[in-house]
């Protein structure tokens, strides 16, 4: 076989694998996220075993006994909570709803909105389902993530074992810094998850927001997703506010810009100086990027998949320039 033709083989070999990558990204998406959920895990766990001697398994059964007792606990302790205050948000939002649709019918404009109703109608049964595939694809990352943290060793073996014999010991080498680099952007993002959960939660108190626990913990968890996070806390929250009254929440509106400029001015400096520092420009660019192809998990997983391509990039490319 000449070499033009080994060339040509080896183009199509790539574009094909592209492809393929491209058709099952939902899949690997949901894949990457298990590794990163098993390397919390696995963090957690490690950190158990050394303090404690247990073996790992018994830390990591501990672990997720931990995790699943806090969430029965929190869902039966404030799901009637939550469940009553969203219901009077209901209720005051078709109120509104209906005033303004009186409204609207004093306008010829405002009558052919109204005619687009059914359009929303479509809309709202759409969110309902991205909300159950959101469900759905949390307890495959979940699952995949137990899996990978009880063995790790299998799962980075079988990948190594697809290289060839003599890149192996490289692959191997990558996967390893890989792993550390990730674990170490996990713990960061974590401090800064607990630390705006918790900064949320106390402001909202204060400010006299009902809910403020559970609507600290939502806004945490949704730090997790680079710049497009904060302002999905904000919806829920302002909403839940504006059950007391509009000052009330203006209240919670100034504690989240309070909250967020502490978060991007202080807290994040601190927390990269000791995990993985990534440049923010480089966070927007690639957040914009993901999302454009691959939708909401893109814009979810964008930070630890920089890490993932700032690590290979120093590793493979850097390393042979």
């Amino acid at each position: 076989m000449s070499g033009f033709a080994r060339q040509a083989l080896i183009v199509l070999a790539v574009v094909a694998l592209a492809y393929l990558a491209w058709r099952v990204a939902y899949a690997l998406l949901l894949a990457f996220g298990g590794i990163l959920f098993a390397l919390f895990l696995r963090g957690v766990a490690d950190a158990l075993a050394r303090r404690t001697r247990l073996g790992m398994r018994v830390s990591l059964a501990a672990v997720g006994l931990v995790l699943l007792a806090g969430v029965a606990l929190g869902a039966l302790a404030l799901g009637p909570q939550i469940a009553e205050r969203f219901d009077e948000l209901g209720r005051t939002l078709a109120q509104g709803a209906g005033e303004a649709r009186a409204y609207l019918r004093k306008t010829q404009w405002g009558q052919a909105l109204l005619e687009q109703q059914g359009d929303l109608l479509g809309a709202a049964s759409r969110v309902l389902i991205t909300a159950v595939d959101a469900v759905l694809a949390l307890v495959l990352v979940v699952v995949a993530g137990i899996y990978l943290a009880v063995s790790p060793r299998l799962y980075a073996e079988g990948v190594v074992d697809l290289l060839p014999e003599q890149h192996r010991a490289r692959g191997r080498d990558l996967l390893t810094s890989t792993g550390r680099a990730l674990w170490r952007w996990v713990l960061g993002q974590f401090v800064t998850m607990a630390v705006v959960g918790m900064l949320t939660a106390a402001g909202l108190h204060l400010a006299g927001v009902p809910l403020a626990v559970p609507l600290g913990i939502v806004a945490g968890l949704l730090e997790f997703i680079p710049f497009l996070g904060p302002f999905l806390a904000a919806v829920p929250i302002v909403l839940v506010a504006l059950t007391v009254g509009t000052q009330t929440a203006l209240y919670a509106a100034l504690v989240l810009l309070v909250v967020q400029q502490l978060e991007s001015n202080l807290l994040t400096p601190l927390v990269q100086r000791r995990a993985v520092a990534l440049p923010p420009v480089l966070i927007l660019v690639g957040t914009i990027a993901l999302t454009l192809l691959f939708g909401a998990l893109g814009a979810v997983f964008a930070a630890p998949l920089l890490v993932v391509v700032m690590v290979w990039t120093k590793m493979l490319y850097m390393k042979e320039a």
